[in-house]
């Protein structure tokens, strides 16, 4: 369906800008904008990659703990340079 809208200047350049970083027409950038906003966004946007970097980390691995721990060790180090 063809219709005319009446937009805002400032917030069709924004659309169109953000259209085009985003590879697809103006027209597929409002059609996904309406949809999401009527609540029936469908997985349009390709979801994040993930990547795998070794073994998977124990269920009770406390990662503030491992950085209080790698921050302790490189200030350990650090005054036993000087």
């Amino acid at each position: 369906m063809q219709t005319t809208l009446r937009i805002d200047d400032e917030l069709y350049r924004q659309a169109k800008a953000e259209a085009a970083r985003e590879g697809v027409t103006l027209t597929q950038f409002i059609h996904e904008a309406l949809a999401m906003r009527l609540g029936r966004a469908q997985a349009t946007v390709p979801p994040l990659p993930t990547f795998k970097a070794g073994p998977p980390l124990p269920d009770n691995f406390d990662l503030v703990a491992a950085i209080k721990m790698a921050e302790q060790a490189s200030d350990l180090h650090s005054t036993q340079a000087m």
